[in-house]
């Protein structure tokens, strides 16, 4: 019988770097050893810069330490909650608390997702299957959708971290995020946004801070 290999992990450490665990066989460390010759093996992993400053990004250079970073969670959780959007075919799930801003809904599809509309979703104003395909490139888990009374959240999706230009680290396929408060209200545990400008008030997680502050990845 074969076992499931575990998947990869993102530890958030203390006012530090995001750790990622890709493979978690010890492995030895090349000229590490003791006193008496004896080798010391590790999980493969590496550090991720979080708080924004790192001049190797992605990876972690030390910057945290120098600027004092502060991996304080300010936001209250008032908008930890998900409102349904019912329409003729498609039921529309909105958690407003963990969405990064990233913009496919409403640049895409402005006839259901308009920010200056009461109330912001329409899910009569657009043809289902476009409706379904914006929603599935929401990258924050923030949106999903249920047909016929049967909710979709996740994608069947290989495990990676993909690392957005001038924009947030994008989990996909379960990454899972370790050592942090619960995941929000109903939302995707297949993918989500980790913030790595710094400046998001829902850290761990990515709130859409680093449009504001005008984070640049390294030219």
């Amino acid at each position: 019988m074969s076992i499931d290999k575990p998947k990869p992990q993102v530890i958030p450490l203390p006012n530090g770097p995001l750790y990622y665990f890709t493979d978690f066989t010890p492995h030895p460390v090349a000229g590490l050893s003791g006193d008496e010759g004896q080798t010391y093996s590790s999980p493969k992993g590496a550090a991720l810069c979080r708080c924004g400053e790192s001049e190797n990004k992605p990876f972690c250079d030390g910057s945290h330490g120098a600027i004092h970073f502060n991996e304080r969670k300010e936001s209250d959780g008032h908008l930890d909650r998900r409102k349904s959007y019912q329409g003729g075919k498609i039921v529309i799930h909105d958690n407003r608390h963990i969405c990064s801003h990233a913009g496919y809904c409403v640049n895409e599809l402005p006839g259901v997702f308009d920010r200056c509309a009461h109330p912001w979703v329409n899910p009569d104003g657009a043809e289902v299957e476009a409706i379904i395909a914006v929603i599935e490139k929401c990258p924050s888990g923030a949106l999903s959708y249920s047909i016929e009374g049967v909710e979709h959240r996740d994608l069947e999706r290989e495990p990676a971290v993909i690392v957005t230009k001038d924009g947030p680290y994008c989990l996909v396929g379960g990454v899972e995020v370790v050592g942090h408060e619960p995941r929000a209200q109903e939302v995707s545990q297949e993918h989500c946004t980790l913030c790595r400008c710094g400046s998001s008030r829902n850290k761990p997680f990515c709130d859409g801070n680093h449009a504001e502050i005008g984070f640049k990845d390294p030219v």
